[in-house]
C-alpha cells in the first residue's frame, strides 16, 4: 500500500492533531486502498513496516518543532518531532489487521502566525507499507 501526496496542504499555526489529506496511489502499489477519508486500509494481516517522509515548509520560532504522528485507526502508532523542512519519520514496525486504517497527522507550531505548508510530489510527501 502507497500514497503519495497530491496537492499542497497547510496546516494553520497553533492547530494540532490535523490529519494530512489528499493522497493518490503511488506508481508500484496498484493494490492500493483509500478510503473516503483519505486513509490507507489495510487489505489483509500481517507485520508491516510503516515508511513515511514529509517536506513541510514555513517559518518557526527558533528550536520549535512540529509533530507528527504515524496512526493505526486512531491510535498513534509512531510520533515523531522536527524542526527540519525533509522529515523522515523512522520505519515503524506494527502489526495489522485486515481493515486496519494507516494515516498521519501534524501538530504545528505553537504560534498562530507561523502556518506551515505540506509539499506535494511523490518524492517529497509519501505513506507507505508492504503487507507479506
Amino acid at each position: 500500500m502507497g500514497v503519495n501526496k497530491n496537492g499542497d496542504q497547510t496546516v494553520a499555526g497553533g492547530t494540532t492533531n490535523v490529519k494530512l489529506t489528499g493522497w493518490t496511489v503511488r506508481g508500484g502499489y496498484p493494490d492500493t486502498v483509500l478510503n473516503a477519508a483519505g486513509e490507507l486500509v489495510a487489505t489483509g494481516s500481517g507485520s508491516v513496516v510503516i515508511r513515511c517522509r514529509i517536506e513541510v515548509v514555513g517559518s518557526m520560532q527558533f528550536g520549535e518543532t512540529r509533530s507528527f504522528d504515524v496512526m493505526r485507526n486512531d491510535t498513534p502508532v509512531k510520533t515523531f518531532t522536527s524542526g527540519e523542512q525533509s522529515v523522515i519519520i523512522p520505519d515503524t514496525n506494527v502489526v495489522l489487521a485486515q481493515g486496519d486504517r494507516v494515516w498521519v497527522r501534524m501538530t504545528g507550531t505553537s504560534f498562530t502566525g507561523y502556518n506551515a505548508t505540506i509539499k506535494s510530489g511523490a518524492t517529497l510527501t509519501y505513506l507507505l507499507f508492504d503487507l507479506s
